[in-house]
């Protein structure tokens, strides 16, 4: 497939949902579906919900669940859980790439980076989770104590894979009181080593954290991170994004046009949270048929004024203002670029300039 077909095609996808949430049709299709390929994992972060119990499948059946989900739906965020336990996870990345999904993202917490090194030239994003540069905070957060430094190196470890390899890297940080103060820190480490930033505030099952409702510093910390972003600092949200979470404004919620499928298949509505009910994927030919048969949950979830997830509220904010996805740079270099080109292939193109 044409490098190039799977951006068209998340641009028609796009212009498809933007036109159903302004008629009220139910015809949307994906724009990114998460793939929880397990849900285990070697850290506890105390803001991860719903940790979950559904069983991993076996690497063939994983792998065909990838099939399914491809058609109409360009875009992939394989995830977890902590996606890099799966002990089929090199195979799953080779036949996401092979399937031409573009953008494919891998989210991890980094601690086993060195199992998929070598598959990383596959992928077009990597998502490591660090909330805080200083171990003592950030081991509080993800639950295990000694982390933090093999995090750091796993960090710099993907810096250099991505100068090789060609993707782009993100630090996702979970905005919680104790990490306030840090944040900053973690953007100069993004321009460090080369990568974006990206947050969300700490949540429970449907609303953030209630602290942060009436935190000054919480305030204070979006409202300097907009305008960090203004001078081209490199923050991966939306300034819409960043305002809604410093407001939190009410809001719309479309969790269809962000899937999740879950490790053993299933796919929950009207979203992962609230799991009111669910069908299995394998019972469809495709994750787009599912969507289309099952068009009675395509309905706005109760708890819509309540999530600020960014994977939810960052998609409505795009409906809600369609340009900002042309003046959001990272996400406009991301879709449109892809991947960089790599170091290696930089220096050929030159020798043979």
């Amino acid at each position: 497939m044409n490098r190039i077909r799977p951006y068209i095609e998340l641009a028609q996808n796009f212009l498809i949902d933007l036109y159903c949430v302004r008629t009220g049709s139910r015809r949307f299709r994906p724009l990114m579906t998460n793939f929880y390929v397990t849900k285990k994992c070697n850290l506890r972060c105390r803001y991860c919900y719903p940790p979950g119990d559904e069983p991993s499948l076996p690497t063939d059946a994983a792998v065909g669940l990838l099939d399914k989900i491809r058609p109409c739906n360009p875009a992939l965020n394989i995830t977890g859980g902590e996606p890099l336990m799966h002990p089929g996870i090199s195979a799953i990345l080779r036949r996401a790439h092979e399937l031409a999904f573009r953008p494919l993202l891998l989210s991890t917490n980094g601690l086993l980076l060195e199992r998929v090194a070598d598959d990383l030239r596959l992928v077009d994003h990597v998502v490591i989770s660090l909330d805080s540069a200083g171990a003592a905070t950030n081991d509080l957060m993800c639950g295990r104590r000694g982390a933090t430094p093999k995090v750091l190196a796993a960090i710099r470890r993907a810096a250099e894979l991505s100068r090789d390899y060609g993707f782009e890297l993100s630090l996702h940080s979970v905005i919680a009181p104790e990490t306030i103060p840090g944040i900053e820190e973690i953007l100069a480490l993004c321009e460090e080593v080369g990568a974006q930033l990206s947050l969300s505030p700490e949540h429970g099952r449907y609303d953030p954290l209630p602290a942060l409702r009436t935190d000054p510093d919480y305030r204070s910390l979006l409202e300097r991170l907009i305008d960090l972003k203004a001078k081209g600092r490199p923050v991966f949200c939306s300034a819409a994004y960043l305002r809604a979470i410093r407001d939190f404004v009410p809001h719309g919620c479309y969790p269809w046009v962000s899937p999740r499928v879950e490790p053993d298949g299933r796919v929950y509505f009207p979203c992962q949270r609230m799991r009111e009910r669910w069908v299995y994927l394998q019972d469809y030919p495709s994750l787009y048929e599912l969507m289309q048969r099952e068009t009675e949950w395509i309905t706005e979830p109760r708890c819509a004024n309540r999530c600020f997830l960014a994977c939810y509220l960052e998609v409505e904010r795009y409906f809600d203002h369609p340009l900002t996805v042309i003046e959001n740079l990272p996400l406009r270099q991301l879709l449109i670029r892809g991947k960089r080109t790599p170091v290696g292939e930089r220096r050929s193109q030159a020798t043979n300039a």
